[in-house]
């Protein structure tokens, strides 16, 4: 018998992951210099695919002894449905907003909303922590790897 969080999380995840992969394919993936803006998002889709098959496997495989005491760890620290499904919104919006808003403003916004709000942690250390992970990772991307990520509204 499954875990109903773990069935369902892998189900939102593997939706989620569907989705991001389809909408990067709407990019150029690869030329000849390269990977290209839709690179990075396929990538991650492939990870948050690949994980979520993996956690609906580890649910499934798992045997009844086994389960029983996981299922007492999960009911001590309960991670509320409203929470799980405002993840998915959240990376659902995500996902939307990145070709036409752009990487670096939509990310700062996302990592914002959940540091903040989903993480309760001090407005400096979401302001800090998400601005300095953004754009470290614009900068390895751009900079480094030299992959195009989506500008959006930021032209320069």
């Amino acid at each position: 018998m499954f875990d109903k969080r773990d069935l369902i999380s892998s189900f939102f995840l593997l939706v989620l992951g569907l989705f991001m992969a389809f909408q990067s394919l709407k990019m150029a993936v690869w030329s000849r210099s390269g990977p290209q803006e839709g690179f990075f998002p396929l990538f991650i889709a492939v990870i948050i695919i690949g994980l979520s098959l993996l956690i609906f496997l580890k649910s499934a495989i798992l045997a009844r002894a086994e389960k029983k005491e996981i299922l007492k760890k999960h009911e001590e620290s309960e991670v509320s449905f409203f929470r799980v499904f405002s993840y998915f919104i959240l990376m659902l919006l995500y996902g939307l907003l990145i070709e036409k808003v752009g990487f670096l403003i939509t990310s700062i916004l996302f990592l914002i909303l959940i540091l903040k709000y989903m993480e309760k942690q001090d407005w400096w250390i979401t302001i800090v922590l998400g601005s300095a992970s953004v754009i470290v990772g614009y900068f390895l991307f751009v900079s480094f790897l030299g992959v195009p990520l989506p500008r959006g509204l930021i032209k320069w």
